[in-house]
């Protein structure tokens, strides 16, 4: 019997884009809704501590802070990337790009 899988939304459809992207990446090992404490990360690269989070909304608008995390995240090392959702989705390529460029960043100041 076949399955009916019910349609993505928007946001998991940019999700599964992004993911997408990011597993092709050649040596970088990204994880996807990784957990952290008491958090959920969108996506992370343990390696060279970069921590990648979406968000909902338009760019300019209010969003909630998480400073608990945030700060728990930064005492362990890692780099938060803020992306729009809207931004990634009008954009994927240059979101890679920006991604890519950051983690080159790191590595570079990993092997100093």
């Amino acid at each position: 019997m076949l399955k009916r899988h019910r349609p993505l939304g928007r946001d998991a459809s940019v999700e599964n884009r992004l993911w997408a992207r990011l597993r092709a990446l050649e040596g970088f090992r990204f994880r996807r809704k990784s957990p952290f404490r008491t958090f959920t990360l969108d996506f992370v690269e343990h390696e060279h501590r970069l921590v990648i989070a979406l968000l909902d909304g338009e760019p300019g608008k209010a969003q909630p802070v998480h400073i608990v995390r945030d700060r728990l995240l930064n005492e362990q090392g890692y780099v938060i990337l803020r992306l729009w959702k809207t931004e990634v989705t009008d954009n994927l390529s240059g979101a890679v790009h920006t991604i890519k460029t950051v983690l080159q960043d790191l590595a570079a100041h990993d092997s100093l």
